[in-house]
């Protein structure tokens, strides 16, 4: 008769909790392995011309009636997204935070995560630079800087309402107050990355946009601001023009913009920057060293 081999059971329990471990490597490996380097999410509220072929861009829109054209990429409809009744107010924002919540939820995933406009993208097009290899020094990616006359809070109050950058100054004193410093001192910058383009890590990008929307949610809750028609009769009530009326209703947009600066400023210190353009009527077979001859390393000026 053979002999039982007695476990200890507290033995049996490490062995058990080392085979679920094994179960728990093996499993999170494949999916990092089908998780996509790099998504590139194109917004856009209307139908255009894409001139995008390579599978990591994504369009994202509010209403499948925009998109006439037929596409070769995969398009994502936000039009079930929290801030669909404000999206002339937030512009692109809006459909970033569907991307957002896509990410948070875990209904999507990549290991990198950018944004391009329908007619703004890095110059580098449709011939991806190595990502992996970019971010082994630096932080974010993020489109060339333009200079302003006066500073970045000067320059809003001569586009817009000088009250309203103002206010979200306060409001990330009070609820974001270790940013408060950074945002002080991105005031005075004379240099301002505009138009939301950037390529971040998947961690970044969540951090990115929590830092953003609690911001700007906060903004529209002390404005009572719930829909594009309030903001409409914010514009009404101080632009006589129609088109300045419509232009400026789009002001949590305009203040997105100026939050991302202040981000950026406060949490990296190298910045890969591509510049970027409306590459319509583009050659598709520009190269991956015409694109690379275009792009810029930059050291961030804290």
């Amino acid at each position: 008769m053979k002999n039982k081999i007695n476990i200890n059971p507290f033995k049996k329990i490490i062995i058990i909790f080392l085979l679920l471990l094994d179960i728990y490597m093996i499993y999170t490996k494949s999916n990092n392995l089908n998780e996509p380097c790099l998504k590139i999410y194109i917004m856009t509220h209307k139908d255009f011309i894409n001139y995008r072929y390579n599978k990591v861009y994504s369009i994202v829109a509010d209403d499948k009636s925009q998109l006439k054209n037929k596409y070769n990429l995969d398009i994502i409809f936000a039009n079930n997204g929290k801030l669909y009744k404000m999206n002339r107010a937030y512009s692109e924002m809006s459909q970033l935070y569907y991307i957002y919540e896509l990410y948070r939820n875990g209904s999507n995933s990549s290991k990198y995560i950018g944004l391009n406009h329908y007619r703004r993208y890095f110059n580098f097009t449709d011939n991806i630079p190595d990502i992996d290899k970019i971010f082994e020094k630096h932080e974010i990616i993020l489109n060339s800087p333009n200079k302003v006359r006066g500073n970045m809070r000067l320059q809003f109050c001569r586009a817009h309402k000088c009250k309203k950058y103002d206010e979200i100054i306060e409001i990330i004193k009070e609820i974001k107050p270790e940013y408060y410093q950074t945002a002080l001192e991105v005031s005075k910058k004379k240099k301002i990355h505009f138009c939301n383009l950037f390529i971040m890590k998947k961690q970044d990008f969540l951090n990115y946009c929590k830092f953003m929307f609690d911001i700007l949610f906060e903004f529209d809750k002390r404005n009572n601001f719930t829909s594009d028609a309030d903001l409409m009769e914010y514009s009404k009530r101080l632009y006589k023009n129609g088109k300045a009326q419509l232009y400026q209703s789009r002001l949590e947009a305009f203040l997105s913009e100026r939050i991302g600066n202040i981000y950026y400023f406060h949490h990296f210190k190298h910045f890969q920057i591509f510049d970027y353009g409306n590459f319509k009527g583009l050659n598709r077979n520009i190269t991956l060293n015409q694109a690379d001859n275009n792009s810029k390393i930059i050291k961030s000026e804290k």
